[in-house]
């Protein structure tokens, strides 16, 4: 074979002679033919030599001059056939291998079937992202199943050691992932594992996509990461799966790493052709940016999250990905109706979209606007059930349509005193919800309990009652009866919330027979009708201030008038670990501070308290976290002075399933009432779920 420098040598650039010189203008080794154009074999054999070392284009070229006055050449049949699909036109050549039936071996023959059927899936993906940029979905897969079929035709014809019939099998992995056919592309990837046939980086990425699906992203990390070693520049979509699975693994510090990297290796725009011609944009830098804003997002720091998101909206205001990206940057602040206004806009400009969709289908949810978000939702997941996103919260409008039931309980052992709990006491609360109707409507019944231990005997009252509430568009109302044993001392309750923007909330409640009123009130059969109201106002996920005003009427004359204020502000948030920091004040009068039970004429009370949440562990609807709370106050009662207290309670919440979890926990506290130093030890419990 001549050697690759000679090849360059003979057409320096690739140029050709002009087609009417002499043969002699190809070089020595070329005779003249009959007519005076160069010998038909010799030019041929130079051609094929060209392919060989790696010129197919100039061999193609060489090969059509000798086919223009020697048709029948078969060494130049041979090379054009070659020729085309060294240079990816296989439909071309297979078209011409099927004219020409050229004399070649069997596994050439079946080399170029299996180049027509990487073309036809070349050729389909690019025309599923057609499609789907189109936002048609119906019919963005049809040539990909068109592929898929042709792939299974060859496994039958290719002889089962052949090199053509493993090559099949690893493209057959590419259009099952691009289907979507998570399952179908592991059970292949194993069966070839089984027969030790290694799978190549170019194909890892796909089964990394499969087994990321089926959350399992340990398995998936290690595919990407395989990939990404035998090809430094593996396309965008594999280091963004790397980047996921380590996200899902829990591993944010390498998943960091793995976005910086991306970050530096994507350049806004990528190299111009000359130094005179405009730059040509790099459009994955845009799905990096994005991916910068939902990583910020992940780590809780949604303020930083929201200002890229504002920032590439800017440069890119009519981008749908870009809006919806604000959309959800702007919802994780809590900021509802502002998100559902952006994703009205990118809703007009792509209304077919399935992300934006998604998005409206998710800001109808936080809205309470639930007839939207069921028209908007299921046509979602009959169209796109592999979607993981789509299908959980269809999930969530599903789980409306059950039965739900919560509780929880607390038993607390108080020392040094008995003012207030006694040396026991306890109480639970169970309530069982019906399913939502499509007004919004559901009802509810719910039992409680308290008891305590006091010097003069133990106390317990216990209530059953039920009610009916409707929930819509922000606003909530109940209603409930309650007493005891459905019959005796029956009260009443009304409430009434509503969310008047995305920063102030309202709520008023009153009760006829309050579970507020104290034990030994209950015991001398007092009661207490209770009336509250209270304004909430939220920046954003961070901060937060709350006032409440409530005045209890106790029937024996009391009126226990009280207002209470606090400003919780988080001041540390990663991917695992949260801190807020509360501050409270809070005042309480009696009209009258002569009673069996402990009623000072007043209190007041100005705390600080820092609580920690660490996620310590979680796999997908799986979790566990422990929580810490540390608080201390400086608290004053009319009669005996000011006193410090101090409280501290460490628990654990485990989110068991997708729709159950449980926490409980301890604590313990100091205070004072009447002068007396009381410390209490509490255990809490509690639960939720859906039936």
């Amino acid at each position: 074979m001549t050697p690759s420098a000679e090849a360059a040598e003979r057409f320096p650039g690739g140029r050709l002679p002009a087609i009417d010189t002499p043969a002699s203008a190809y070089g020595n080794d070329v005779r003249p033919g009959p007519r005076g154009q160069p010998n038909a074999d010799d030019l041929a054999g130079i051609a094929e030599r060209q392919r060989q070392q790696g010129h197919p284009a100039t061999a193609l070229r060489l090969a059509q001059r000798v086919l223009a006055y020697a048709p029948d050449n078969p060494q130049a049949i041979q090379t054009r056939i070659s020729s085309l699909a060294n240079l990816g036109a296989h439909r071309r050549a297979d078209q011409l291998r099927e004219q020409y039936r050229p004399d070649w071996p069997q596994a050439t023959q079946e080399r170029f079937h299996a180049d027509v059927a990487t073309a036809a899936i070349r050729d389909g993906t690019q025309e599923q992202a057609r499609l789907e940029r189109r936002h048609r979905y119906a019919t963005s897969n049809l040539e990909l199943v068109k592929s898929l079929e042709t792939l299974n035709a060859n496994l039958e014809r290719f002889p089962a050691a052949s090199e053509a019939r493993q090559r099949t099998r690893v493209d057959r992995l590419i259009v099952l992932r691009q289907l979507n056919r998570f399952d179908a592309v592991i059970a292949d990837y194993r069966a070839l594992q089984r027969d030790s046939i290694v799978v190549p980086s170019y194909a890892k990425g796909a089964v990394g996509d499969a087994y990321l699906a089926r959350r399992q992203p340990e398995v998936a990390a290690e595919l990407y990461r395989n990939a990404i070693d035998a090809n430094p520049q593996a396309p965008l979509s594999v280091r963004t799966g790397y980047y996921y699975a380590l996200i899902e693994s829990e591993n944010y510090a390498a998943a960091g790493e793995v976005l910086a990297q991306m970050d530096i290796d994507t350049p806004i725009w990528r190299s111009r052709p000359n130094a005179t011609a405009s730059p040509v944009p790099n459009w994955e830098r845009s799905e990096v940016d994005r991916l910068r804003v939902l990583d910020a997002t992940y780590r809780h720091h949604e303020a930083a999250a929201l200002e890229q998101a504002r920032g590439l909206y800017r440069q890119a205001p009519r981008n749908t990905d870009v809006i919806d990206g604000l959309a959800t940057a702007q919802r994780s602040r809590g900021w509802y109706e502002q998100a559902q206004a952006t994703a009205e806009l990118a809703a007009a400009y792509a209304p077919g979209d399935q992300a934006t969709r998604l998005n409206i289908a998710e800001n109808a949810q936080d809205l309470e606007n639930f007839p939207r978000w069921q028209h908007t939702i299921e046509p979602l997941a009959a169209q796109f059930p592999t979607d993981s996103a789509i299908r959980r919260n269809r999930l969530e409008w599903q789980d409306r349509q059950h039965f739900s039931l919560e509780g929880q309980g607390s038993f607390g052992r108080s020392h040094g005193g008995n003012a207030v709990n006694g040396s026991q006491d306890g109480e639970y609360q169970l309530r069982l919800n019906s399913p939502w109707s499509e007004g919004g409507y559901r009802a509810y019944v719910e039992q409680s309990y308290r008891w305590g231990d006091y010097d003069e005997g133990t106390e317990r009252h216990d209530r059953e009652g039920g009610g009916v509430e409707r929930q819509w568009l922000r606003r909530h109302w109940w209603a409930g009866l309650s007493g005891e044993h459905f019959s005796h001392d029956l009260g009443l309750e009304l409430g009434w919330s509503q969310w008047l923007d995305d920063r102030w909330q309202y709520q008023l409640r009153t009760q006829t027979q309050s579970p507020e009123t104290p034990l030994r009130a209950e015991r001398d059969d007092l009661d207490g009708r209770l009336y509250q109201a209270q304004l909430t106002w939220r920046q954003n996920e961070s901060r937060e201030a709350t006032l409440t005003l409530g005045a209890l009427d106790i029937s024996d004359g009391n009126l226990r008038s009280d207002a209470a204020a606090d400003l919780t502000q988080r001041i540390q948030a990663s991917a695992h670990h949260q801190t807020r920091l509360i501050g409270s004040l809070s005042a309480e009068h009696n009209s009258q501070s002569e009673a069996d039970y402990y009623n000072p004429e007043d209190t007041r009370s100005m705390g600080l308290a820092l609580e920690h949440d660490w996620l310590t562990w979680r796999r997908y609807n799986h979790a566990f976290t422990q929580n810490l709370t540390l608080g201390a106050a400086s608290e004053w009662e009319r009669g005996y002075g000011s006193a410090a207290g101090y409280d501290v309670t460490y628990g654990h919440t485990w989110q068991l399933t997708r729709t159950w979890s449980i926490h409980y926990g301890v604590g313990w506290g100091q205070h004072d009432y009447e002068g007396e130093r009381e410390r209490r030890w509490l255990g809490q419990f509690g639960f939720e779920g859906v039936l």
